[in-house]
């Protein structure tokens, strides 16, 4: 066989370097930032091997430290886009039709919106899956909480069908751990106050939900420099003959497209050929804005209106530690199930992922590695848990209530996170249940939402 020439090699050599960047471009789109479109295992290891136990124990200093508790909220699994999207991707793909766009890019001929109008928002298969093994997970990490014993927990869930979904699907992947198979009889509480916060409080709706000056950071960026340059850009790749013939609206529609289609259909996305690397960080900085400010930092109200979650949490484990010095039974776990709304102001509540300056629409470049990036804490089926540890002598060969010390960790997506108590991620109990004091002891929720007065006879909200 004859040696390759010296152009044959330079074109293998482009070959090689035209599949690499293929594949890093395709793989890229699963480990991209889609904001709080992210399928939790885009950045999450579903093929991690969680071991048995392996949250259990810990040592504290001289102390070896044993849960008694876990209290967890969870965001729902992923869903399908909603209706205002389901428009806007159709509309769109009907505004390049008819700009001819479909001669350049030949799939747009055939391409049908994969999602029917009336599947709004409602859970997808994807989303079940990921609160099965969310649920296994858990109760691998924290087995000794179970043992056997599925008496002692306790499920909520806000009142929308993807939440209460989710909690069915993260109860069958944990008790199928536990028991080995199924329990099919868990019926969650429906708790809107404590899960659904933000759609019961006047204030909030008033100020920020329906006030588009209360996201005017978001606003400007929207239509500032950064964004203007990826919808140029995209203008000239998509051959339109002006390059105000895309939007910004345009833009993240594309980008919603790309992140759903990724996620939820067989054949992939390909629309995500339209997004380059930049494109993404500048589109997830708009998106982390508009979160940002609307149900993180942005506004006092925000933070303040979790605070029945907030309070709800601790008072358990008041009760839990109570109980256990006294020898009696207690709640082992809690689950609750809500969403973005629900993770963002409790996060903020309880002083996580505060970036210093604050995000704003003149500062992009400072923040490129930002703390706050929703794709990160806030994607489908994100999750925040604190559990609780009982810590004694590391010489005791049982873990008695003489001399005790009760200690918390704080864990985001599965992980372990600094607590802003301690600076530490295990923290003495009292100490963090102090820090949260305001919120915890003096939550009036009603009247800081600025709600009408509630019946007298109408049932408070339940504790988390």
């Amino acid at each position: 066989m004859s040696a390759f020439t010296r152009t044959q090699v330079i074109s293998i050599i482009y070959l090689i370097l035209e599949c690499t960047l293929a594949i890093h471009s395709l793989s890229s789109f699963r480990t991209a930032s889609y904001s709080t479109k992210t399928p939790y295992f885009w950045l999450n290891d579903e093929k991690e091997l969680v071991a048995d136990d392996s949250e259990t124990w810990f040592d504290y200093g001289e102390k070896t430290c044993q849960v008694i508790h876990l209290n967890a909220v969870l965001r729902h699994g992923a869903r399908y886009p909603s209706l205002k999207w389901i428009k806007r991707m159709s509309a769109l793909h009907e505004k390049l039709i008819l700009n001819g766009v479909d001669e350049r890019f030949s799939f747009l001929k055939s391409w049908k919106n994969p999602f029917p109008e009336e599947s709004d928002k409602i859970i997808a298969e994807l989303g079940q899956y990921e609160q099965e093994l969310l649920g296994e997970r858990f109760a691998r990490r924290f087995n000794l909480l179970f043992d056997e014993d599925m008496d002692t927990l306790r499920v909520m869930t806000s009142s929308k069908q993807r939440s209460y979904a989710s909690s069915l699907a993260f109860f069958s992947g944990l008790s199928q751990t536990v028991l080995g198979e199924a329990d099919k009889e868990m019926e969650p509480t429906i708790n809107d106050i404590a899960m659904r916060f933000h759609d019961n409080c006047v204030h909030f709706s008033e100020t920020v939900d329906d006030n588009k000056t209360a996201t005017s950071e978001y606003s400007k960026f929207k239509y500032g420099p950064e964004v203007a340059v990826c919808t140029k850009k995209l203008s000239k790749v998509l051959g339109l003959p002006n390059e105000e013939d895309v939007t910004p609206d345009d833009l993240n529609t594309i980008h919603q497209l790309c992140a759903f289609e990724e996620a939820l259909t067989e054949t992939g996305s390909q629309w995500c050929q339209f997004l380059d690397q930049e494109n993404l960080e500048v589109i997830q900085y708009m998106n982390d804005l508009k979160q940002y400010w609307k149900k993180m930092y942005g506004h006092d109200i925000s933070s303040a209106m979790s605070c029945p979650l907030v309070s709800s949490i601790f008072t358990t484990m008041d009760k839990v530690i109570q109980a256990n010095d006294a020898d009696d039974d207690y709640e082992s776990a809690v689950f609750g199930f809500g969403h973005a709304e629900t993770l963002a102001p409790l996060y903020a509540a309880l002083g996580l992922f505060k970036d210093d300056p604050q995000l704003k629409a003149d500062n992009f470049q400072i923040h490129r590695n930002r703390k706050f990036r929703a794709s990160r804490v806030l994607p489908f089926s994100g999750n925040f848990a604190v559990a609780l540890f009982q810590c004694d002598s590391a010489d005791d060969t049982k873990v008695t209530n003489d001399d005790s010390e009760y200690v918390v960790k704080f864990y985001v997506n599965e992980k372990p996170v600094d607590i802003p108590a301690c600076g530490e991620k295990a923290c003495q109990y009292d100490l963090v249940r102090d820090f949260y004091k305001g919120q915890v002891d003096h939550c009036e929720f009603h009247k800081m939402c600025r709600n009408p007065e509630p019946e007298k006879d109408s049932p408070k909200h339940e504790e988390l």
